[in-house]
């Protein structure tokens, strides 16, 4: 028996006996009983019950190639042809830049070194959200990637509208909000020589159906998808509809950079206009957002001076 098969029969929320899963697996109740274990140490919640076995709380749907590749398109397929799914890992960014091919997928269904950008952790509990990470190559063609985190964070609203998910918006650089609460993360990292093939590796973490519980520790409001849909998505058909958008993107981005995705930006944008405060190292500036310029650095207005910032931390200011 694998992990695996045990989880996925206990993935439909009923009750299941020690013995009928020992028959059903060929593998002893001692075994079945040290998987369960190891189901708790996972932080997965197995309700076990004296005369009628074990089950999970909450139904859960794994991640599955074969569900993957039934709801992308063919040329997706094409494109990434190459799709790891693994149990858990430190990190997808790492394994995706410890596989040297490109362009490569990698997904896990927990991570226990998860990253968000400057280095934070990325809260990343088992079989409940998805943690991506896709590597592609860019050739010395490309003029700048800049602006890859903007277009990135347009690909995923552009991928949650067409899932019906309503009220998507981006905070610059790349973070995908509800309202004013965080869904998704963006952690990119380039590798390669000056002059030469630069190898980027595109992180995503994005909140499907985390409880609170399980995300007490984020020091930020945030927000799971499956509380603002009538009904719960697929983790899959989030993975493809990602996929799909990426697969056509991404070439896009390197033959026009940021210019084919302005428009998209302009409109889910939920900064401009409003007060914010951007954080360069120690130094606070105040002022209003008016939007990014056609490279995507963000514009901030201070009295009559308009001014372009390429970097830093951006928060709304509290209206007075």
């Amino acid at each position: 028996m694998n992990f695996e098969e045990l989880l996925a029969t206990l993935a439909d929320g009923k009750f299941h006996s020690g013995e009928e899963l020992s028959n059903t697996l060929c593998v002893s109740r001692t075994a079945v009983w040290k998987q369960i274990a190891k189901l708790h140490d996972l932080g997965v919640d197995v309700n076990a019950v004296k005369g009628r076995g074990y089950r999970l709380r909450q139904s859960v749907e794994l991640l599955s190639l074969a569900e993957i590749y039934r709801h992308i398109d063919d040329k997706t397929c094409d494109t990434f042809d190459r799709i790891d799914i693994e149990l858990a890992v430190e990190s997808t960014n790492r394994m995706a830049a410890d596989v040297k091919v490109s362009p490569y997928v990698c997904l896990a269904e927990m991570q226990t070194a998860g990253r968000g950008r400057r280095g934070r952790e990325w809260v990343s509990p088992f079989a409940t959200n998805i943690y991506l990470s896709l590597a592609w190559q860019f050739n010395e063609a490309t003029s700048s990637l800049d602006s890859l985190s903007l277009c990135v964070a347009v690909v995923l609203a552009r991928a949650l509208r067409r899932l019906g998910c309503a009220g998507v918006g981006l905070k610059w650089p790349n973070d995908v909000l509800i309202g004013n609460r965080k869904l998704a993360g963006i952690l990119l990292e380039a590798s390669g020589e000056v002059g030469g093939p630069i190898r980027v590796i595109v992180g995503v973490g994005l909140n499907v159906a985390m409880s609170r519980g399980q995300g007490q520790s984020i020091d930020q409001d945030w927000i799971s998808l499956n509380e603002i849909v009538a009904e719960p998505l697929s983790r899959n058909e989030i993975v493809a509809a990602v996929l799909d958008e990426m697969a056509m993107a991404l070439p896009g981005f390197e033959e026009k950079g940021f210019s084919g995705f302005e428009k998209d930006w302009r409109e889910f944008d939920c900064l401009t206009d409003r007060p914010v405060v951007l954080q360069l190292g120690s130094k606070k500036i105040d002022g209003i957002a008016r939007g990014v310029d056609a490279t995507g650095g963000l514009l901030i207005e201070r009295g009559d001076t308009l001014t372009v910032y390429r970097g830093g931390e951006i928060s709304v200011r509290p209206s007075k």
